[in-house]
Protein backbone atom coordinates (compact mmCIF):
# COMPACT_ATOMS: atom_id res chain seq x y z
CA UNK A 1 0.00 0.00 0.00
CA UNK A 2 1.52 3.38 -0.92
CA UNK A 3 2.71 5.78 1.98
CA UNK A 4 1.96 9.37 2.22
CA UNK A 5 3.90 12.27 3.82
CA UNK A 6 1.50 15.02 4.74
CA UNK A 7 2.04 18.99 6.64
CA UNK A 8 -0.82 20.52 8.07
CA UNK A 9 -1.02 23.69 10.59
CA UNK A 10 -3.67 23.09 13.28
CA UNK A 11 -5.84 25.32 15.12
CA UNK A 12 -3.23 26.19 17.42
CA UNK A 13 -1.19 27.33 14.68
CA UNK A 14 1.39 24.34 14.98
CA UNK A 15 3.32 22.89 12.10
CA UNK A 16 2.65 19.03 12.08
CA UNK A 17 4.26 16.57 9.71
CA UNK A 18 3.27 12.94 9.49
CA UNK A 19 3.29 9.51 7.54
CA UNK A 20 0.55 7.33 6.74
CA UNK A 21 -0.71 4.23 4.43
CA UNK A 22 -3.31 4.46 1.65
CA UNK A 23 -4.78 3.82 -1.07
CA UNK A 24 -4.22 7.15 -2.91
CA UNK A 25 -3.97 10.85 -1.87
CA UNK A 26 -7.43 11.74 -1.78
CA UNK A 27 -8.00 9.58 0.67
CA UNK A 28 -5.68 10.99 3.43
CA UNK A 29 -6.72 14.53 2.07
CA UNK A 30 -10.74 13.53 3.30
CA UNK A 31 -9.56 12.24 6.43
CA UNK A 32 -7.03 15.39 7.52
CA UNK A 33 -10.20 17.53 6.12
CA UNK A 34 -12.31 16.00 9.30
CA UNK A 35 -10.51 18.55 11.36
CA UNK A 36 -10.13 22.08 11.65
CA UNK A 37 -6.78 22.42 9.98
CA UNK A 38 -5.05 23.60 6.80
CA UNK A 39 -3.37 21.15 4.75
CA UNK A 40 -0.01 22.24 3.55
CA UNK A 41 1.15 19.35 1.42
CA UNK A 42 0.35 15.88 0.76
CA UNK A 43 2.60 13.95 -1.08
CA UNK A 44 3.36 10.01 -2.17
CA UNK A 45 6.75 8.91 -0.73
CA UNK A 46 9.67 6.92 -2.56
CA UNK A 47 9.74 3.40 -1.93
CA UNK A 48 12.75 2.62 0.19
CA UNK A 49 15.66 0.85 -1.99
CA UNK A 50 15.78 -1.97 0.45
CA UNK A 51 12.32 -3.77 1.05
CA UNK A 52 13.14 -4.10 5.16
CA UNK A 53 13.85 -0.35 5.33
CA UNK A 54 10.17 0.05 4.71
CA UNK A 55 8.84 -3.51 5.94
CA UNK A 56 6.16 -2.59 8.27
CA UNK A 57 7.23 -3.03 12.27
CA UNK A 58 5.25 -5.73 13.54
CA UNK A 59 3.15 -5.32 16.45
CA UNK A 60 3.30 -7.48 19.68
CA UNK A 61 0.49 -9.88 20.26
CA UNK A 62 -0.40 -8.25 23.39
CA UNK A 63 -0.87 -4.88 21.74
CA UNK A 64 -2.85 -6.77 19.30
CA UNK A 65 -5.41 -8.32 21.96
CA UNK A 66 -5.61 -4.80 23.64
CA UNK A 67 -6.69 -3.60 20.28
CA UNK A 68 -8.73 -6.14 19.53
CA UNK A 69 -10.82 -5.70 22.69
CA UNK A 70 -11.02 -2.45 23.36
CA UNK A 71 -12.64 -2.41 19.54
CA UNK A 72 -15.22 -5.06 20.24
CA UNK A 73 -16.17 -3.18 23.36
CA UNK A 74 -16.72 0.67 21.36
CA UNK A 75 -18.33 -1.14 18.49
CA UNK A 76 -20.70 -3.41 21.27
CA UNK A 77 -21.84 0.30 23.09
CA UNK A 78 -22.91 1.16 19.10
CA UNK A 79 -19.63 3.65 18.61
CA UNK A 80 -19.68 4.22 14.84
CA UNK A 81 -16.35 2.16 13.91
CA UNK A 82 -14.38 5.24 12.91
CA UNK A 83 -15.30 6.90 16.12
CA UNK A 84 -13.84 3.70 17.78
CA UNK A 85 -10.84 3.92 15.99
CA UNK A 86 -10.37 7.50 16.79
CA UNK A 87 -10.58 6.62 20.22
CA UNK A 88 -7.96 4.06 20.37
CA UNK A 89 -5.64 6.37 18.40
CA UNK A 90 -5.49 8.43 20.96
CA UNK A 91 -5.45 5.94 23.66
CA UNK A 92 -2.41 4.22 21.87
CA UNK A 93 1.98 4.53 22.73
CA UNK A 94 3.24 1.91 20.79
CA UNK A 95 4.06 4.36 17.63
CA UNK A 96 4.08 1.08 15.02
CA UNK A 97 0.18 0.65 16.33
CA UNK A 98 -0.55 3.86 16.32
CA UNK A 99 0.56 4.34 12.74
CA UNK A 100 -1.31 1.50 11.69
CA UNK A 101 -4.94 2.61 13.83
CA UNK A 102 -4.48 5.96 11.52
CA UNK A 103 -4.14 4.17 7.97
CA UNK A 104 -7.35 2.09 9.51
CA UNK A 105 -8.92 4.82 10.09
CA UNK A 106 -8.53 6.48 6.56
CA UNK A 107 -9.17 3.16 4.46
CA UNK A 108 -12.16 2.91 6.47
CA UNK A 109 -12.88 6.91 6.20
CA UNK A 110 -13.08 6.43 2.43
CA UNK A 111 -14.98 3.78 1.58
CA UNK A 112 -12.91 0.46 2.89
CA UNK A 113 -14.82 -2.30 5.13
CA UNK A 114 -12.77 -2.69 8.21
CA UNK A 115 -11.42 -6.44 6.94
CA UNK A 116 -10.11 -4.40 3.39
CA UNK A 117 -8.36 -2.40 5.65
CA UNK A 118 -6.57 -4.72 8.13
CA UNK A 119 -5.76 -6.77 4.50
CA UNK A 120 -3.47 -4.28 3.83
CA UNK A 121 -1.31 -4.83 6.74
CA UNK A 122 -0.58 -8.45 6.33
CA UNK A 123 2.63 -8.45 9.11
CA UNK A 124 -0.01 -6.96 11.92
CA UNK A 125 -3.26 -9.07 10.51
CA UNK A 126 -3.06 -12.72 10.08
CA UNK A 127 -5.34 -14.40 7.24
CA UNK A 128 -7.44 -15.94 10.48
CA UNK A 129 -8.07 -12.21 11.83
CA UNK A 130 -8.97 -10.38 8.29
CA UNK A 131 -11.50 -13.50 7.43
CA UNK A 132 -13.24 -13.63 10.94
CA UNK A 133 -13.56 -9.99 10.60
CA UNK A 134 -14.91 -10.54 7.47
CA UNK A 135 -17.37 -12.97 8.52
CA UNK A 136 -18.06 -11.05 11.42
CA UNK A 137 -19.13 -7.63 8.95
CA UNK A 138 -20.98 -10.18 6.64
CA UNK A 139 -22.99 -11.81 9.60
CA UNK A 140 -23.43 -8.83 11.73
CA UNK A 141 -21.49 -9.85 14.88
CA UNK A 142 -18.17 -8.06 14.27
CA UNK A 143 -18.02 -6.83 18.18
CA UNK A 144 -18.59 -10.68 19.13
CA UNK A 145 -15.91 -12.16 16.25
CA UNK A 146 -13.40 -9.24 17.74
CA UNK A 147 -13.89 -10.35 21.37
CA UNK A 148 -13.06 -13.78 20.28
CA UNK A 149 -10.24 -13.35 18.63
CA UNK A 150 -8.81 -11.09 21.55
CA UNK A 151 -8.99 -13.95 23.49
CA UNK A 152 -7.53 -16.25 20.84
CA UNK A 153 -4.56 -13.89 20.75
CA UNK A 154 -4.52 -14.43 24.26
CA UNK A 155 -4.14 -18.32 24.20
CA UNK A 156 -1.92 -18.39 21.52
CA UNK A 157 0.21 -16.00 23.16
CA UNK A 158 0.67 -17.87 26.08
CA UNK A 159 1.44 -21.04 24.17
CA UNK A 160 4.14 -18.95 22.36
CA UNK A 161 5.51 -17.60 25.60
CA UNK A 162 5.87 -20.95 27.38
CA UNK A 163 7.64 -22.34 24.27
CA UNK A 164 10.15 -19.33 23.90
CA UNK A 165 10.52 -19.57 27.59
CA UNK A 166 11.51 -23.26 27.13
CA UNK A 167 14.26 -22.28 24.43
CA UNK A 168 15.89 -19.47 26.17
CA UNK A 169 17.11 -20.82 29.24
CA UNK A 170 19.05 -23.51 27.87
CA UNK A 171 20.54 -21.18 25.23
CA UNK A 172 21.57 -18.84 27.78
CA UNK A 173 22.91 -21.19 29.72
CA UNK A 174 25.08 -22.64 26.70
CA UNK A 175 25.67 -19.40 25.90
CA UNK A 176 27.63 -18.04 29.00
CA UNK A 177 29.23 -22.04 29.06
CA UNK A 178 31.08 -21.24 25.73
CA UNK A 179 31.93 -17.72 27.34
CA UNK A 180 33.26 -19.11 30.42
CA UNK A 181 35.57 -22.07 28.68
CA UNK A 182 36.70 -19.60 25.93
CA UNK A 183 38.11 -16.98 28.81
CA UNK A 184 39.55 -20.33 30.27
CA UNK A 185 41.17 -21.10 26.97
CA UNK A 186 42.37 -17.87 26.06
CA UNK A 187 43.51 -15.86 28.74
CA UNK A 188 43.69 -18.75 32.04
CA UNK A 189 45.23 -21.41 30.66
CA UNK A 190 48.33 -19.45 28.93
CA UNK A 191 49.27 -18.59 32.38
CA UNK A 192 49.49 -22.14 34.08
CA UNK A 193 51.70 -22.67 30.17
CA UNK A 194 54.21 -19.87 30.88
CA UNK A 195 54.84 -21.66 34.46
CA UNK A 196 55.02 -25.51 33.83
CA UNK A 197 57.45 -24.21 31.02
CA UNK A 198 59.54 -22.25 33.83
CA UNK A 199 59.32 -25.42 35.95
CA UNK A 200 60.68 -27.75 32.90
CA UNK A 201 58.42 -30.30 33.77
CA UNK A 202 56.91 -33.30 32.27
CA UNK A 203 53.16 -32.79 31.72
CA UNK A 204 50.42 -35.20 32.03
CA UNK A 205 48.33 -35.72 29.03
CA UNK A 206 45.47 -34.47 30.11
CA UNK A 207 47.34 -31.08 30.55
CA UNK A 208 49.16 -31.55 27.07
CA UNK A 209 45.98 -31.88 25.15
CA UNK A 210 43.94 -29.01 26.98
CA UNK A 211 47.07 -26.90 26.40
CA UNK A 212 47.33 -27.92 22.34
CA UNK A 213 43.19 -26.88 22.47
CA UNK A 214 44.04 -23.16 24.15
CA UNK A 215 47.08 -22.88 21.46
CA UNK A 216 44.58 -23.53 18.63
CA UNK A 217 41.90 -21.50 19.58
CA UNK A 218 44.34 -18.29 20.03
CA UNK A 219 46.42 -19.32 16.86
CA UNK A 220 43.08 -19.11 14.82
CA UNK A 221 40.08 -17.69 16.41
CA UNK A 222 39.50 -15.75 13.85
CA UNK A 223 39.47 -18.20 11.51
CA UNK A 224 36.87 -20.37 13.86
CA UNK A 225 34.14 -17.40 14.50
CA UNK A 226 34.73 -16.61 10.49
CA UNK A 227 33.68 -20.19 9.65
CA UNK A 228 31.32 -20.30 12.20
CA UNK A 229 30.26 -16.92 10.90
CA UNK A 230 29.70 -18.32 7.20
CA UNK A 231 28.12 -21.35 8.20
CA UNK A 232 25.27 -19.17 9.86
CA UNK A 233 24.97 -17.56 6.22
CA UNK A 234 24.95 -20.96 4.61
CA UNK A 235 21.95 -22.33 7.13
CA UNK A 236 20.00 -19.00 6.79
CA UNK A 237 20.52 -18.94 2.67
CA UNK A 238 19.10 -23.05 3.08
CA UNK A 239 16.22 -22.60 5.26
CA UNK A 240 14.69 -19.61 3.36
CA UNK A 241 14.67 -22.29 -0.13
CA UNK A 242 11.90 -24.48 0.17
CA UNK A 243 13.94 -27.69 -0.04
CA UNK A 244 15.52 -26.62 2.56
CA UNK A 245 12.97 -25.11 5.23
CA UNK A 246 10.78 -27.92 4.65
CA UNK A 247 13.56 -30.67 5.84
CA UNK A 248 14.38 -27.82 8.77
CA UNK A 249 10.74 -27.87 9.85
CA UNK A 250 10.72 -31.41 9.49
CA UNK A 251 14.15 -31.70 11.82
CA UNK A 252 12.22 -29.50 13.98
CA UNK A 253 9.25 -32.24 14.41
CA UNK A 254 11.88 -34.82 15.09
CA UNK A 255 13.89 -33.47 17.81
CA UNK A 256 13.91 -35.82 20.95
CA UNK A 257 11.62 -34.08 23.80
CA UNK A 258 11.69 -30.31 21.76
CA UNK A 259 9.93 -31.95 18.82
CA UNK A 260 7.08 -33.83 20.79
CA UNK A 261 6.44 -30.30 22.57
CA UNK A 262 6.26 -28.27 19.26
CA UNK A 263 3.59 -31.21 18.11
CA UNK A 264 2.02 -30.80 20.99
CA UNK A 265 2.14 -26.92 20.65
CA UNK A 266 1.17 -27.17 16.70
CA UNK A 267 -1.69 -29.35 17.60
CA UNK A 268 -3.33 -27.17 20.17
CA UNK A 269 -2.90 -24.18 18.32
CA UNK A 270 -4.10 -25.91 14.93
CA UNK A 271 -7.65 -26.88 17.05
CA UNK A 272 -8.03 -23.48 18.79
CA UNK A 273 -7.15 -22.03 15.52
CA UNK A 274 -9.86 -24.43 13.28
CA UNK A 275 -12.45 -24.18 16.21
CA UNK A 276 -12.50 -20.37 16.30
CA UNK A 277 -12.90 -20.10 12.89
CA UNK A 278 -15.95 -23.12 12.60
CA UNK A 279 -17.52 -21.13 15.53
CA UNK A 280 -17.29 -17.79 13.20
CA UNK A 281 -19.30 -19.36 10.34
CA UNK A 282 -16.42 -19.98 8.16
CA UNK A 283 -16.54 -23.56 5.98
CA UNK A 284 -14.51 -26.44 7.30
CA UNK A 285 -12.46 -26.39 3.92
CA UNK A 286 -11.74 -22.54 3.73
CA UNK A 287 -10.87 -22.87 7.33
CA UNK A 288 -8.26 -25.51 6.46
CA UNK A 289 -6.75 -23.24 3.86
CA UNK A 290 -6.27 -20.29 6.50
CA UNK A 291 -4.94 -22.74 9.51
CA UNK A 292 -2.70 -24.00 6.71
CA UNK A 293 -1.23 -20.37 5.99
CA UNK A 294 -0.61 -19.46 9.55
CA UNK A 295 0.81 -23.44 10.94
CA UNK A 296 4.51 -21.52 10.85
CA UNK A 297 5.85 -25.19 10.09
CA UNK A 298 6.09 -26.12 6.36
CA UNK A 299 5.38 -30.11 7.01
CA UNK A 300 2.03 -29.54 8.56
CA UNK A 301 1.20 -26.50 6.16
CA UNK A 302 1.24 -29.22 3.46
CA UNK A 303 -0.14 -31.78 5.57
CA UNK A 304 -3.48 -29.88 5.86
CA UNK A 305 -3.19 -28.10 2.39
CA UNK A 306 -3.61 -32.26 1.25
CA UNK A 307 -6.20 -32.39 4.14
CA UNK A 308 -8.24 -29.66 2.61
CA UNK A 309 -7.99 -31.09 -0.89
CA UNK A 310 -9.48 -34.62 0.69
CA UNK A 311 -12.40 -32.72 2.43
CA UNK A 312 -13.34 -30.80 -0.78
CA UNK A 313 -13.73 -33.83 -2.50
CA UNK A 314 -16.02 -35.01 0.03
CA UNK A 315 -13.87 -37.16 2.26
CA UNK A 316 -14.53 -36.97 6.09
CA UNK A 317 -12.21 -34.31 7.82
CA UNK A 318 -10.73 -36.47 10.32
CA UNK A 319 -10.03 -39.46 7.93
CA UNK A 320 -8.26 -36.82 5.86
CA UNK A 321 -6.24 -35.89 8.51
CA UNK A 322 -4.95 -39.36 9.51
CA UNK A 323 -3.97 -39.75 5.59
CA UNK A 324 -2.16 -36.47 5.36
CA UNK A 325 -0.30 -35.88 8.45
CA UNK A 326 0.55 -39.78 10.24
CA UNK A 327 3.19 -38.30 12.39
CA UNK A 328 1.68 -34.85 13.56
CA UNK A 329 -1.96 -35.83 13.65
CA UNK A 330 -2.39 -38.61 17.01
CA UNK A 331 -5.36 -41.34 16.92
CA UNK A 332 -6.77 -39.49 19.53
CA UNK A 333 -6.92 -36.26 17.29
CA UNK A 334 -8.40 -38.07 14.38
CA UNK A 335 -11.01 -40.73 16.47
CA UNK A 336 -12.02 -36.82 18.51
CA UNK A 337 -12.54 -35.02 14.97
CA UNK A 338 -14.47 -37.97 13.34
CA UNK A 339 -16.79 -38.09 16.50
CA UNK A 340 -17.40 -34.88 16.57
CA UNK A 341 -17.90 -34.63 12.65
CA UNK A 342 -20.48 -37.45 13.05
CA UNK A 343 -22.63 -35.80 15.87
CA UNK A 344 -22.58 -32.01 14.23
CA UNK A 345 -20.13 -30.85 17.43
CA UNK A 346 -16.90 -30.13 15.64
CA UNK A 347 -16.03 -26.80 16.96
CA UNK A 348 -16.21 -28.19 20.86
CA UNK A 349 -14.52 -31.33 20.07
CA UNK A 350 -11.86 -29.19 18.54
CA UNK A 351 -11.86 -26.84 21.50
CA UNK A 352 -11.42 -30.43 23.97
CA UNK A 353 -8.40 -31.18 21.83
CA UNK A 354 -6.85 -27.72 21.97
CA UNK A 355 -7.57 -27.78 25.74
CA UNK A 356 -5.98 -31.13 25.91
CA UNK A 357 -3.17 -30.51 24.03
CA UNK A 358 -2.19 -27.28 25.77
CA UNK A 359 -2.20 -29.06 29.23
CA UNK A 360 0.19 -31.73 27.96
CA UNK A 361 2.24 -28.85 26.55
CA UNK A 362 2.34 -27.23 29.50
CA UNK A 363 3.01 -30.55 31.52
CA UNK A 364 5.92 -31.18 29.08
CA UNK A 365 7.35 -27.74 29.17
CA UNK A 366 7.61 -28.03 32.55
CA UNK A 367 9.50 -31.45 32.94
CA UNK A 368 11.71 -30.27 30.80
CA UNK A 369 12.89 -27.22 32.45
CA UNK A 370 13.08 -29.36 35.40
CA UNK A 371 15.69 -31.97 33.86
CA UNK A 372 17.16 -29.02 31.53
CA UNK A 373 18.35 -27.13 35.07
CA UNK A 374 20.55 -29.72 36.45
CA UNK A 375 21.61 -31.02 33.41
CA UNK A 376 23.24 -28.41 32.42
CA UNK A 377 24.57 -27.48 35.65
CA UNK A 378 26.03 -30.80 35.65
CA UNK A 379 27.63 -30.24 31.78
CA UNK A 380 28.77 -26.73 32.80
CA UNK A 381 30.55 -27.61 36.28
CA UNK A 382 32.36 -30.66 34.70
CA UNK A 383 33.29 -29.24 31.66
CA UNK A 384 34.93 -26.73 34.44
CA UNK A 385 36.17 -28.94 36.49
CA UNK A 386 37.78 -31.43 33.99
CA UNK A 387 39.95 -28.18 33.02
CA UNK A 388 40.65 -27.11 36.36
CA UNK A 389 41.72 -30.69 37.04
CA UNK A 390 44.17 -30.83 33.89
CA UNK A 391 45.78 -27.50 34.99
CA UNK A 392 46.38 -28.91 38.70
CA UNK A 393 47.70 -31.85 37.83
CA UNK A 394 51.36 -31.09 37.26
CA UNK A 395 51.31 -29.29 40.79
CA UNK A 396 49.76 -32.01 42.11
CA UNK A 397 52.86 -33.99 40.41
CA UNK A 398 55.26 -31.30 41.55
CA UNK A 399 54.56 -31.39 45.50
CA UNK A 400 54.89 -35.12 46.05
CA UNK A 401 58.27 -35.13 43.96
CA UNK A 402 58.84 -32.29 47.24
CA UNK A 403 57.42 -34.59 49.48
CA UNK A 404 59.55 -37.27 48.98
Amino acid sequence: MPKFKYTIINSKNQRIQGEVESRDRSSVVSFLRREPVTIISVSEMKKEKFSFLSAEKPVKLSDLVVFSRQLATLVKSGVPLIKGLNIIHAQVENKSLKKMVNSLQINIESGRSLSEALAGHPRVFSPIYINMVKAGEMGGALDMILEKMATYLEEIDKLVRKLRGAMIYPAIVVTMALLITSFIFIKVIPTFKDMFASLQIDLPLPTQLVIKISDSIRSFYMYIIGAIAALFIVVRLYIRSEVGRQNFDRLCLKLPIFGNILIKVVIARFARTLSTLVKSGISIINGLDIVAKTSGNLVIEKALVNARAKVSRGEKIGESLKASGKDIFAPLVVDMITVGEETGNISPMLEKIADFYESEADAAIAALMSLIEPLLIIFLGGMVAMIALSMFLPILEITKKLGH
